[in-house]
């Protein structure tokens, strides 16, 4: 817990919002799992971008190859969790901190008050 005295942590650098994007790549992966399978003289046709999702339907011999970008996307949204900080606090901690903040918010606000009040004595 920090005390009145401690400097205020500074603040951190978030991960990027891509780094949690996985489940349009799921649901697409999900999606091939559903697609009909292509009869014997369907011909797939190629995507213009080699790179780019397939939309052919995906066999289930296929699947772990597949999931592993999502896997490691997944890996990746983890160790970008993981990192940020004051994450291993326990929720009693930070309702503590919490408590001890409003009660230097209410000495603050009380200060001012008092600080106000001397200012319209001497205005009068």
């Amino acid at each position: 817990m920090p005390s009145a005295t401690s400097p205020s942590p500074q603040p951190s650098t978030l991960p990027p919002p891509c780094t949690f994007d996985f489940l349009p790549p799921l649901h697409h992966l999900l999606s091939r799992l559903l697609l009909p399978p292509l009869n014997p003289g369907d011909q797939a046709t190629p995507a213009a971008n080699p790179l780019a999702p397939s939309n052919q339907p995906l066999e289930p011999k296929d699947v772990a190859r597949e999931t592993a970008r999502i896997k490691q996307m997944i890996q990746n949204a983890r160790l970008a969790v993981a990192e940020l900080p004051d994450i291993d606090r326990t929720i009693e901690e930070q309702k503590a901190e919490i408590r001890e903040l409003e009660e230097r918010i209410s000495r603050q606000r009380e200060v001012l008050k008092e600080v106000a009040g001397a200012g319209q004595k001497i205005e009068e």
